[in-house]
């Protein structure tokens, strides 16, 4: 359904026009201000209505961009393409019902429309309803077989369901409708990659990135991509496109410092940001010696969990818990900066990568290590911690984890301790495993082990080797000092395509794509953890 065609005044055409500028240079605070004043000026202007919303979204704030294209809505009832950003919005903010909801009205308004067809097929999958995205995109490609789009989402379905040979036809088909087709490159090289073919796959990421230069989630895509493959410069080069507002999972901050260029401040005082998940913030403490060294003061933001056990670690840091924000659109406050000294700049923590650790040369003998009392044990025989799974379970998250049933070849290497990392309600799972397999897995009553991260790292300190996915558990007991066996369904960016990782010596992965199950993998560790049962048996 087309927007009616109304009347707009000269001044409302004018500052929309400027909204629009402002918008595809990336300003959308600037281009708010505009849509602002042409609504003033045009209150009944469809296309203002969806360039303030547009503004709010990408601003991040999420309400006030629903009562903009309810406005535009109620300018337009019905219209499609308002319809389909609230779709778009609603996937954005994790509500895949009511995504599914609004593409469906878009696709009722306005039949074949490959933007709310793909949409919905995205919304599926967001629900974990792969196969009914499939039949979707069939259907609506049995109308229109030179659809790009269509082959292109049908393709990323695929994907989701590790099915390369077909993902990689339906991908390659898109291209040929549409040479243009960055979407479908990007994915295609992401599948190549995962079915090991990291030379096409590279390939295919420069066309898409010439493409789509300023598609920050495909520009980060392709830094883990590059540093995974060693290609540390380019990987670093695209590393900081997470910190664009365009980046989906970007972190608005409330935070007014300067950013630090790396610059040595001897007398100045500097603030590293956290960001990511708790895994990743322990991995980023690689460079806090490297920043300590560059300031006069090094303060370090980080997970409130996290604080007791990093501030015994490293005593001449002062450690402060991130917190959150009730402000619209922002993730992390910064209220205690007003009780706090003056800071000179600040940083987020994967950025300082970028800074100390650009080639391989730049990489000390060994990573700083984390400090925990280590408990003592009798007896004899290696003391093994598994970890195996994630409270946050998806279809796709499942992929890379190993579920307890196929740990056999590892819990046959005799002459281990097996001690459990999981934290979650696993109690079921241990019980089966223990009788499947005839072993003990000890637990450790009263230990809360998502939150007590000392307690955790205590009694990882403990431990000769973790074995677990890429999760927080293996990276704890790197940090610690631990080896760590891992099993990965890809390669892991952070080994820079190395077969020892650079970060973390003691860090093994075990990767599986491009097999379709887990056995070479799981044959692998259980071989590694073998030959160390001997070593210690001989020693």
């Amino acid at each position: 359904m087309m927007a009616p065609m109304i009347r707009t005044s000269k001044a409302g055409s004018k500052a929309a026009a400027r909204g629009w500028a402002a918008l595809s240079r990336g300003r959308p605070d600037q281009a708010l201000i505009c849509f602002d004043q042409a609504a003033a000026a045009s209150p009944r202007d469809f296309q203002v209505h969806q360039g303030r919303a547009t503004a709010l979204q990408a601003l991040g704030d999420a309400a006030g961009a629903v009562d903009a294209f309810e406005r535009a809505l109620s300018v337009a009832p019905g219209n499609a393409e308002t319809l389909t950003a609230l779709g778009r919005l609603a996937r954005d903010l994790k509500a895949p019902e009511q995504a599914a909801g609004f593409f469906r009205e878009a696709a009722m308004a306005e039949p074949g429309s490959p933007a709310a067809i793909c949409g919905l097929a995205h919304a599926l999958r967001d629900l974990e309803r792969q196969e009914d995205a499939i039949e979707l995109l069939q259907s609506a490609i049995q109308l229109d077989e030179t659809c790009a789009p269509l082959w292109t989402t049908l393709g990323a379905v695929m994907a989701d369901l590790e099915d390369h040979a077909n993902a990689k036809t339906f991908l390659k088909e898109a291209l040929r409708l549409d040479p243009k087709d960055g979407a479908a490159a990007g994915n295609l090289a992401e599948v190549l990659f995962a079915d090991g073919r990291p030379g096409e796959a590279r390939e295919f990421y420069h066309t898409a990135l010439k493409l789509r230069p300023d598609d920050a989630a495909l520009r980060f895509n392709h830094a883990l991509f590059a540093l995974a493959t060693g290609d540390i410069e380019a990987g670093w080069r695209d590393y900081d496109a997470r910190l664009e507002p365009t980046y989906p999972g970007f972190v608005r901050r409330d935070l007014k410092l300067k950013r630090w260029n790396g610059r040595v401040m001897p007398d100045g005082r500097l603030l590293v940001a956290a960001e990511q998940g708790v895994g990743d913030e322990l991995h980023f403490l690689h460079c806090l010696p490297d920043a300590r060294a560059a300031c006069g003061e090094l303060w370090w933001e980080c997970d409130p969990r996290l604080a007791e056990l990093l501030s015994r670690s490293f005593p001449d840091v002062r450690f402060v818990p991130w917190q959150g924000s009730e402000k619209p659109g922002v993730h992390r406050g910064y209220d205690w900066l007003a009780e706090a000294p003056r800071f000179d700049a600040f940083i987020e923590a994967g950025s300082l990568q970028t800074i100390f650790r650009r080639r391989l040369e730049d990489f000390p003998s060994a990573p700083p290590l984390l400090s925990a009392e280590t408990p003592t044990h009798a007896g004899d025989g290696l003391r093994v911690g598994i970890s195996w799974t994630s409270t946050r379970r998806s279809r796709l998250r499942d992929r890379g984890y190993v579920p307890l049933e196929h740990w056999g070849p590892i819990f046959a290497v005799p002459g281990v301790t097996w001690v459990n990392l999981q934290y979650g309600d696993v109690a079921g799972e241990i019980g089966e495993a223990e009788g499947r397999f005839g072993i003990r897995i000890e637990r450790t009553p009263g230990l809360d082990m998502k939150d007590d991260f000392d307690g955790v790292a205590r009694l990882t300190a403990g431990l000769d080797v973790v074995i677990g996915p890429t999760n927080t558990s293996r990276q704890l007991a790197a940090s610690l000092g631990v080896p760590s066996l891992v099993l990965s369904r890809l390669p892991y960016e952070f080994a820079l395509g190395q077969p020892v990782n650079p970060f973390f010596p003691n860090m093994t992965d075990f990767v599986r794509l491009p097999e379709r199950d887990w056995s070479h993998a799981v044959g692998g560790v259980a071989a590694r953890l073998a030959e160390l049962a001997r070593r210690q048996a001989a020693a």
